[in-house]
């Protein structure tokens, strides 16, 4: 059952990856480039964390590219409302 949940998470975040890079396309904002980058990073971490056992040893390596994909959230929000100076 777990390892269904995994992939529907995965699946999901997929989908909201391919919404994203759409909505770059239609904008070329680099806001959306880095959503779709952070889910795409989640979709695949989600997918081998189903694939290799949701109980593995390794679990600290998932949970290290999880922090780099809501890093690169943040960093974006942040690239996106912080003043840039000329």
């Amino acid at each position: 059952m777990t390892q269904f949940l995994l992939g529907a998470i995965a699946m999901g975040s997929a989908v909201a990856a391919l919404m994203f890079l759409r909505f770059w396309r239609q904008s070329r904002d680099r806001l959306f480039l880095y959503f779709a980058a952070s889910f795409m990073l989640e979709a695949l971490n989600r997918a081998l964390f189903a694939y290799n056992g949701a109980h593995s040893e390794e679990a600290t390596l998932y949970y290290a590219v999880r922090l780099v994909a809501y890093g690169l959230i943040l960093w974006a929000i942040l690239e996106k409302n912080l003043v840039r100076r000329r």
